[in-house]
């Protein structure tokens, strides 16, 4: 058991995600797992970089599995905070991950990280960062257009005065 203190450093490390697939705390209705990266059972610890936090599914996927010395470097999985994930792995536009390496493929593979829930969650996302752009530079159109109207509105008191200093001529 991990004490509370260290698990909620860990939470923090990890933003309150799955390191694995990223799910949230709000998404999955609560406080996730803590997982061993190198299993207990093989040999590790509760130090910090050995844990993961990670959500309940990812967490089963993996279960206590380390690669036998023998396995070589492509059958061991990526830590979330210490592998260049983009190095490994990318997302198509249809919110499926695909392996650029042997280890990103065997990583996508062994924790099933293109389950139809994760790849609807990655889809909903996207459209989500897309409506949050979309509305940004809305904002900003709107404050430009806010601006070109308050100098127009300028102006025109600029010319109501010409104007009326003219007809009083």
């Amino acid at each position: 058991m991990v004490p509370k203190t260290l698990r909620d450093t860990v939470r923090a490390l990890y933003g309150f995600r799955c390191g694995y697939c990223g799910v949230t705390e709000a998404e999955s209705g609560g406080e996730l797992d803590i997982d061993h990266f190198r299993p207990q059972s093989h040999g590790g610890t509760d130090v910090l970089d050995n844990l993961v936090y990670a959500c309940v599914t990812c967490n089963r996927f993996k279960g206590d599995y380390w690669p036998a010395p023998e396995a070589g470097p492509d059958l061991a999985l990526l830590h979330p905070q210490q592998d260049d994930l983009a190095a490994h792995i990318a997302q198509l536009p249809d919110g499926r991950l695909i392996g650029l390496t042997k280890r990103g493929w065997f990583h996508i593979h062994r924790l099933r990280l293109n389950r139809s829930q994760l790849i609807t969650l990655r889809q909903q996302r996207e459209v989500e960062q897309r409506l949050r752009q979309t509305l940004e530079n809305n904002r900003q159109a709107y404050a430009s257009l806010l601006t070109y109207v308050r100098e127009l509105e300028q102006e025109v008191v600029t010319l109501l005065r010409i104007i009326t200093r003219l007809t009083q001529e």
